[in-house]
């Protein structure tokens, strides 16, 4: 019997959710306009409970997408016109993570947070890449004084009764982040300050350089044949930059690592010039030790304070999602297990800390995707009807109809598109939309 799902659903995701009961082989549709989220998620496991067919446990996980990522849209809208309720929003915002999840038979087991450092521009602190270690625009700093009052609210865990791990970059722009943002009421976190979340860059800007000496140290050991323009960038900083100016960044560095330590370890060294732990030896693969950092985690936050390529290295080769950090942009991961499977989901929205106000804000990229080690084995593939292909639930993360999985098997990535197996129309979201969300690179 051939199922048809509703064909057109409209762009802000305000759409009827539908979903379908069998009975004597025939496929009634309820409209679940009128239903809060989590009535929706109790209707749509009552009905997979007792669906008899593939396709209807299918259609039945894409009305599941549809309200969940129809929800999500709402909140984010409300949090960015409702900032006096933001702890509210937010903790709503994770409510409605944990029921999409539960119901996706995903078993949450921690929480990590990514968050690119504050506003450092490239013409402005940077100063094209020669300005050493940059700091964190004065703007940035004044603003976001305020964050670390309603932080708390990204948190998924009592902090008193699951101590986070706090993971922070050595370089000063991370450093200076953190100590505005980590949430005032964390005082038992386990605090790392980890070279491998250093940024991915060849200027000096990019490098944990806090000397001169360091700097014609590593000009020493480049080939201008290999390395031209990183020799050349180099070059020029030693001529520009003094250890009068390294001297500045020491004072900044020591300030904020002051300032994070209060929330939990101690992160200076004891010597006559205390400082956080450097490593410009470090030659390791970050993604694969940022894997290692998540797999520490178990019931409880972690929180990673580092820099735009790195994160969205970490999510391209992890999740597939190819898009750029914004400042102060704070992306959430769900580490969960399918089926006893250890997986990673990245929900379909971004948190960022306005760099003007310090408040947090939210955008709706309605890109969603699960990275996992290995198939569950439920739900195999099938073919229900007409040779159409029954994607393996509760792995496939859909997409208004396009069905996308990422799989993770013997330590190898692999993305695969899913054929749809149902007639829905898939929808764009208003053009604006796409240019205020730097997360979407492809039509949601």
């Amino acid at each position: 019997m051939q199922i048809n799902a509703p064909s057109r659903y409209d762009k802000c995701l305000s759409t009827p959710v539908f979903c379908c009961t069998i009975n004597k082989n025939i496929v009634y549709f309820m409209e679940l306009r009128m239903s809060s989220f989590a009535e929706t998620v109790k209707i749509i496991q009552s009905e997979l409970a007792s669906a008899k067919s593939r396709s209807n446990e299918y259609i039945l996980f894409q009305s599941l997408e549809i309200a969940y990522l129809r929800e999500i849209n709402e909140l984010i809208k409300r949090l960015n016109s409702s900032q006096e309720q933001s702890s509210k929003i937010l903790a709503q915002i994770h409510e409605t993570d944990r029921l999409y999840l539960n119901a996706r038979e995903m078993e949450i087991t921690g929480h990590i947070l990514f968050s690119r450092h504050g506003e450092s521009s490239l013409l402005g602190q940077k100063k094209l890449g020669l300005s050493p270690n940059a700091c964190i625009s004065k703007d940035a700093v004044q603003n976001m004084a305020i964050t670390n009052r309603s932080s708390d609210a990204l948190l998924c865990y009592s902090p008193q009764e699951h101590p986070p791990l706090i993971a922070v970059s050595p370089m000063n722009r991370a450093m200076q982040t953190a100590s505005l943002v980590i949430p005032q009421e964390i005082k038992n976190a386990n605090i790392e300050v980890l070279p491998f979340l250093t940024e991915n860059s060849i200027s000096p800007s990019g490098h944990d350089f806090r000397s001169v000496a360091d700097m014609q140290k590593c000009y020493s050991q480049l080939s201008f044949w290999t390395s031209p323009l990183e020799k050349i960038l180099l070059k020029l900083s030693i001529w520009i930059y003094s250890d009068r100016d390294f001297d500045l960044l020491y004072e900044k560095r020591k300030s904020a690592a002051e300032e994070i330590q209060k929330h939990g370890n101690k992160i200076l060294s004891d010597s006559d010039k205390p400082d956080v732990c450097q490593d410009l030896n470090y030659h390791g693969d970050k993604i694969q030790d940022i894997n290692a950092l998540i797999d520490r985690v178990d019931q409880r936050d972690c929180w990673l304070f580092g820099h735009g390529k790195n994160f969205a290295a970490f999510f391209q080769d992890v999740f597939g999602i190819e898009s750029d950090f914004d400042y102060g942009e704070t992306r959430r991961v769900y580490k969960t297990k399918v089926n006893g499977t250890p997986s990673l989901y990245s929900p379909p929205y971004a948190l960022i800390i306005n760099q003007k106000t310090g408040k947090i804000e939210g955008k709706c990229t309605s890109v969603s995707d699960m990275s996992l080690q290995e198939k569950p084995a439920p739900f195999e593939a099938a073919a229900p009807s007409e040779g159409a292909t029954i994607p393996n639930v509760p792995k496939v993360m859909t997409q208004l109809g396009n069905s996308v999985v990422q799989a993770q098997e013997k330590g190898t990535l692999e993305r695969r598109t899913l054929e749809d197996s149902v007639d829905v129309e898939e929808q764009h979201t208003e053009k604006n939309h796409h240019e205020s969300s730097p997360l979407i690179t492809k039509g949601c």
